[in-house]
């Protein structure tokens, strides 16, 4: 093997691992805020910042032609005309947005009967959107370097600030206002970080020969998106529309805890994407850092779902005033379940875009874009939110095809990579429902969960795959010393 590739294999594993920390406390920070704001503020009121942050996201598919996911994919190093071409159409696509919102907003708030929080909040995430587009091409730049400690840095700041801010005003008694003010916030917070540490020379101009370019490779790539938005944003905005803003607030809530153990899997799929990319020519070298990458992510994430599912009801019954979220329980233990399929197939594919095997993707994003507006309003509308959880697990578990796909393509079976996470996980589960019986108070459980889980999981590795985990460490402490 050489050098180069070996380098991109070192510096990609131990990346993975240094981002996946970063990101874990990301959401450590964004959980905890997460869960203050929801005892402070009623269920309505995170119902309506979730549907709105629905809404907006949705804005993001459209501000991109695929041309920033083509810079990184690029192999030879971008130039200043085609930053230049990328940003100036990415600006154009953002304004054709926000006048799109502007025009058909006074509609929907007149139908809606929304009032000056519901505006308040919709303006805060559009001058977000606004100015998550003019960050786009710094981040390009750190992301080709694989530099993505700068670019935590700047995440882990914004998070902090949005939800001390947040909090502060939610405690002062500005009710869903504090998410408006706090966005404002963390958006220019934000904005200014992350072109002190990655400057460019930024400029409005269009070079056609460099748009072609970034055209062949980023429409195919965007379509994905497009058809990812029907998928997930549009069907979550029809399934709000259907159980309501309190069921709504539900489904967010359980998703949030659920949703720490995806930063593995967010830093995973942000790292593979450069680094696949770069490896796509040695297949060798693409099914090795496949399987570690599953492993890793198996390993971290699979005993975070199982402990947040099974000590949820305990912290809920400590917390004072925070039995009014016992109905989210339910959407609690189905993202549990679903995350930990997704935590796996979403790098898996990710991979196929990496090596330019776009089409694969696109194939599985209309089986599932099928598959979710079949069952979802179909489930929902027959049985509430328990049949838009139904229908979850329904196109969740069609993901399985992707671990097949991986196998045939890529020589890489997932099965094996995960098999040690697994079994330890589903051993500790076993172990904490036993505890779960116990007559015990809530606290008393939630120590014990929590310690003879970990002693649980950590001793199956120490007897089972001792190997795999020496490995693990092993990064760790190569990391340290490079830092």
């Amino acid at each position: 093997m050489s050098t180069d590739l070996q380098q991109i294999k070192q510096k990609s594993i131990k990346s993975v691992i240094f981002l996946s920390a970063r990101n874990f406390s990301i959401q450590a920070i964004s959980s905890i805020g997460f869960f203050i704001l929801t005892i402070l503020l009623g269920t309505a009121d995170v119902g309506l910042f979730g549907i709105v942050a629905e809404t907006v996201a949705i804005l993001g598919y459209f501000s991109d032609l695929g041309f920033v996911s083509a810079l990184i994919q690029q192999k030879k190093e971008v130039t200043k005309k085609q930053l230049q071409t990328a940003f100036t159409t990415q600006q154009l696509l953002v304004i054709l947005s926000i006048l799109l919102v502007a025009l058909t907003y006074p509609k929907i708030k007149i139908a809606r009967n929304y009032g000056p929080k519901e505006t308040w909040i919709l303006i805060s995430l559009v001058f977000s959107f606004f100015t998550a587009s003019l960050k786009t091409i710094p981040s390009v730049l750190l992301e080709r370097k694989l530099e993505f400690k700068k670019i935590s840095s700047v995440d882990i700041v914004e998070n902090i600030f949005f939800y001390f801010l947040a909090v502060l005003l939610a405690s002062m008694g500005f009710g869903a206002y504090s998410y408006a003010y706090a966005i404002f916030a963390k958006s220019i917070v934000g904005l200014i970080l992350i072109y002190k540490i990655s400057p460019w020379p930024i400029g409005i101009s269009f070079n056609w020969e460099s748009a072609k370019k970034l055209f062949k490779f980023g429409i195919p790539y965007q379509i994905n998106s497009l058809i990812a938005v029907a998928k997930d944003r549009l069907s979550n905005l029809l399934v709000a529309g259907i159980i309501g803003r309190n069921n709504f607030a539900f489904l967010t809530w359980g998703q949030k805890a659920p949703r720490v153990s995806l930063s593995i899997m967010d830093a995973v799929t942000r790292i593979s994407f450069p680094a696949f990319s770069r490896l796509q020519k040695d297949k060798e070298s693409l099914k090795k850092i496949l399987q570690k990458s599953t492993y890793f992510i198996a390993l971290v994430a699979f005993p975070m779902l199982v402990g947040t599912a099974l000590i949820a009801k305990n912290i809920m019954f400590i917390v004072p005033k925070y039995t009014k979220w016992l109905p989210a329980l339910v959407p609690l233990y189905v993202f549990c379940f679903n995350f930990a399929i997704a935590a796996i197939t979403t790098p898996l594919t990710n991979a196929f875009n990496a090596v330019g095997k776009i089409t694969v993707t696109t194939r599985l994003m209309i089986m599932w874009t099928v598959l979710t507006w079949i069952f979802y309003p179909i489930l929902s509308l027959k049985f509430g939110l328990y049949g838009t959880l139904l229908a979850s697990i329904i196109v969740n578990l069609s993901s399985f095809y992707v671990w097949h796909l991986i196998k045939k393509h890529f020589s890489a079976n997932i099965f094996t990579a995960i098999l040690h996470p697994l079994l330890a996980s589903l051993i500790m589960l076993s172990a904490l429902l036993l505890i779960s019986q116990l007559p015990i108070s809530h606290f008393s459980q939630l120590i014990s969960k929590i310690l003879i889980g970990t002693l649980i999981y950590v001793g199956y590795h120490l007897i089972f795959s001792k190997q795999q985990l020496l490995w693990f460490f092993h990064q760790l402490k190569s990391i340290k010393k490079t830092n």
